[in-house]
């Protein structure tokens, strides 16, 4: 099945219930039945447009200090989900990375894709076996991001997030 990266919009107000008590948030998106319509599912594109934003292939270097925390960023909610645990933004952390983010037009991030790189670097998915076919599913699973995070921004909402 593989490591698939998920993001859930959520108002301000529950994310402090679910900092109060962190077994809720994995209730919440293991178990909520309107967990789709606030749902963005990246699949395993996550480390390839990790790697286009940030140039950062070590998944174990901090992320907070760059681009990259859009999708490996964010406080600590509970413990482990198997790939680590959820993690969240507060409403004005999503929009200042929603900020970063539209300054990188999928177009831009289309420019950094460069197979021996990702190959190099083994990124996950396809580790060393990408291809310019790929590039069309980074792209477009970037633009699904920055357009879930222009929507949280301009509804001033919270994002939980985890890699399962």
């Amino acid at each position: 099945m593989g490591m698939i990266a998920s993001f859930f919009r959520i108002s301000s107000d529950k994310l402090q219930q679910l900092i109060l008590n962190p077994n809720e948030a994995t209730d919440l998106v293991y178990e909520s039945e309107e967990i789709g319509e606030i749902e963005l599912d990246i699949d395993k594109s996550w480390h390839g447009i990790y790697f286009l934003l940030s140039g950062e292939a070590d998944l174990d270097a901090p992320a907070d200090a760059h681009i990259g925390r859009a999708i490996l960023g964010g406080h600590e909610l509970g413990g482990d989900q198997g790939y680590g645990p959820l993690r969240y933004f507060k409403p004005n952390e999503v929009h200042e990375i929603y900020n970063e983010l539209k300054r990188v037009a999928p177009e831009e991030l289309a420019n950094r894709f460069d197979v021996n790189e990702l190959n190099r670097h083994e990124i996950y998915p396809m580790n060393k076996r990408w291809s310019e076919n790929d590039k069309e599913y980074l792209i477009e699973n970037y633009d699904f991001l920055l357009r879930y995070y222009e929507i949280a921004a301009t509804n001033n909402e919270a994002m939980l997030l985890f890699i399962n």
